[in-house]
């Protein structure tokens, strides 16, 4: 055995290059199998940005949407399900192509793309069709779907529907209308009802949700006997499902956790699954039509619940209340993750400890062993498990009040090949995610790992208001947001130098979006913690975030700063006292900021202004700007340039820090 080489923390050599961690990182998601016909697809970005279409064939996958189209949405800004298969004598794909501000129709087995709507204002997504859609003699050819429309391009004037569109005549109905936002319009099994959810300001999908129920005309597609079914009394609800036989099922977290519900005779019924009475089922987040539990008969689903960030794959017998943890080593089975195929196999889109995401095929025998075939990776590189760091889970209660406990996940430092000195700690990069009511989930990422392999130690914080933590945890933050979810920060970074983990003096944040506000905070706040930080579109004006950000967005602050019956005076000082650039004097570690220039959730001139205003007090900050990159980086191109600036950027800070000292 060949021993390893002694070199300093962040200085290791490393086989996972800035063009393995990107070139060949793909993004997967939305697996839909074909109810009638048994084909299966998925979605699969390109390095490009754009967004094709994959079918899983006996011979192997195949790309169907030709290059000239991408399959995306904007619904919402963050998007989500952009795709629906129809079934018919010939096999199409309805899907909405944001590129071009289009909906259209694949013909699958011949790769024409034919346009239904093209429109500059007009938005759809979350599709669902009838299921007797292929019977189009009998007026059955409508696909729900939810609408935008951006006619009236401020936020207030963004109106959403629920609509029907038809594959035949291609005309488009709104079925309902009156609330703020819609998501999940679903069709019974026997296709003579739907449900959906709505909500209205200043709720967001994870707050205030309803479920609504009615009755479903083919003949017009029109609803009658509309009721409110779920939600009430403050509840929120998620991912409505119907089973085979027509039972209607949903994620509600009345008990404290978003547990599995069904409606029976118009009443909320939890399912009790002893064990996972901790555990949320079901998005509720930003994304519309996800699918992360399924129906492989009208008495078995597969579901991916997750328990303090973490996901794991279950089997249910909703009969028997029974449930088994499936032996498929996935922990990150999150947004749009799953589809049935028959009555013991299903897809899954996941990825592990030190697997990378892929699209795997499942199958089930009688006694809940499974077979696990890989179908797709989203990264080309073949890299050696053993090159990768495993997480730790880590809870911690805070040392100040108000005490808490915070949840996180932290990665050391791992290369087969290296070690460090004796007696030497690590650097640390520590990153809260989005959102900020978003989580980080440990599954392999591979832009972590190039950190991890060459010499970082990595921390993803779980801060206080968080999901898939419950609901007390995550409404913990609301009226705290800029105080306690920057302060968790703090202790975590002292909870993991106590525990001998890292190096206190040689710490970096980096974080995009809320993560970047609180990148922002931080520094701002706790000037002394930090040897250097990124922010990557990071808020730093909430005034300006409350004027100028999008309808989904446009009152969310309203939750966050708890701003119901305020004065316009202490709205306007708490917005000063919780914005960074108000204070960004203060920072005195190094800053590099990182942005789109076509971010509509968070635009560009926020970092601008941090930028001059660090600027003007002598500080050292950079800025890198992303030409053609909105507030999410979808190209490769710009990710390799995040990582080998990232690297560049935590030598000058980190490791220079440490080697001054």
């Amino acid at each position: 055995m060949s021993s390893k080489t002694i070199a300093p923390y962040g200085e290791w050599k490393s086989d996972i290059s800035a063009e393995a961690a990107t070139a060949g990182s793909r993004s997967l998601t939305s697996p839909r199998v074909c109810p009638k016909k048994k084909r299966a697809f998925f979605v699969e970005s390109r390095t490009n940005g754009t967004n094709g279409i994959v079918e899983i064939t006996p011979s192997g996958l195949k790309h169907v949407l030709p290059d000239s189209s991408s399959v995306a949405t904007a619904v919402y800004e963050y998007g989500g399900l952009a795709y629906a298969v129809i079934p018919g004598d010939r096999l199409t794909i309805l899907f909405s192509d944001a590129r071009a501000k289009a909906l259209k129709v694949l013909d699958v087995d011949d790769g024409t793309v034919s346009t239904v709507l093209e429109s500059a204002t007009l938005r759809y997504a979350d599709f669902d069709p009838h299921p007797e859609i292929a019977d189009v003699s009998h007026d059955h050819a409508w696909v729900l779907a939810v609408e935008e429309d951006h006619a009236k391009p401020k936020p207030v004037d963004v109106k959403n529907y629920v609509v029907a569109i038809n594959t035949v005549t291609k005309e488009i109905r709104r079925v309902v209308e009156g609330a703020d936002f819609y998501s999940y319009p679903r069709f019974s099994p026997d296709g003579r009802h739907i449900a959906w959810l709505q909500w209205n300001h200043p709720n967001m999908p994870f707050l205030g949700v309803k479920l609504f129920l009615a009755e479903f005309n083919s003949s017009d597609a029109s609803v009658v006997n509309v009721k409110a079914v779920a939600g009430h009394d403050g509840n929120s609800i998620a991912e409505p499902r119907w089973s085979p036989d027509g039972q209607l099922y949903f994620g509600s977290d009345e008990s404290g956790y978003r547990q599995l519900c069904k409606l029976d005779n118009h009443i909320c019924e939890q399912i009790v699954l002893p064990g996972l009475e901790n555990a949320e089922f079901g998005e509720a987040q930003w994304r519309v039509g996800c699918q992360t539990y399924v129906f492989l008969t009208n008495t078995t689903m597969i579901a991916a619940p997750a328990m303090f960030g973490s996901y794991q794959l279950v089997h249910i017998n909703l009969e028997t209340k029974a449930w088994t943890k499936l032996d498929v080593l996935l922990t990150d089975i999150h947004v749009d993750c799953l589809a049935p195929i028959s009555a013991t196999s299903f897809l899954v889109i996941g990825s592990g400890h030190t697997t990378p995401s892929g699209v795997y095929r499942v199958t089930i025998s009688p006694d809940l062993t499974t077979q696990t075939t890989i179908l797709s990776s989203s990264v080309d590189a073949i890299l050696p498990e053993s090159i990768f760091s495993s997480p730790q889970h880590i809870q911690l209660t805070t040392a100040h009040a108000p005490t808490r406990v915070v949840h996180g996940f932290f990665w050391p430092p791992h290369n087969p090949n290296y070690t460090a000195p004796v007696g030497t700690l690590p650097p640390l990069i520590i990153t809260p995610h989005g959102g900020p009511t978003g989580h980080t989930a440990p599954g392999l990422n591979m832009k972590l790992q190039y950190f991890t392999s060459r010499g970082y130690a990595y921390f993803a914080i779980n801060f206080t208001g968080s999901s898939a933590h419950g609901k007390a945890y995550r409404e913990a933050l609301f009226g705290a947001w800029g105080i306690l979810d920057r302060d968790d920060v703090v202790e975590a970074i002292n909870d993991l130098a106590a525990r001998g983990l890292i190096d206190a003096a040689r710490v970096g944040i980096e974080g995009g979006s809320a993560g970047g506000y609180n990148v922002l905070c931080s520094l701002t706040w706790h000037p002394a913690m930090f040897a250097g930080g990124i922010s990557y579109c990071g808020v730093s004006d909430l005034k300006a975030l409350d004027v100028e950000t999008h309808k989904m967005e446009s009152r969310y602050l309203e939750v966050l700063l708890r701003l119901e019956g305020v004065s316009d005076e202490d709205k306007e000082r708490l917005f000063r006292e919780r914005s960074p650039l108000y204070h960004a004097q203060k920072i005195t570690a190094p800053l590099l900021l990182v942005h789109g220039d076509e971010d509509t959730v968070v635009p560009i001139a926020q970092s601008r202004e941090v930028k001059s205003k660090i600027e003007g007090q002598g500080g050292e900050v950079e800025m890198i700007v992303l030409e053609g990159e909105g507030h999410n980086f979808h190209r490769a191109e710009s990710w390799r340039t995040i990582l080998v600036e990232g690297e560049k950027w935590w030598a000058r800070t980190l490791l220079r820090r440490g080697a001054e000292e």
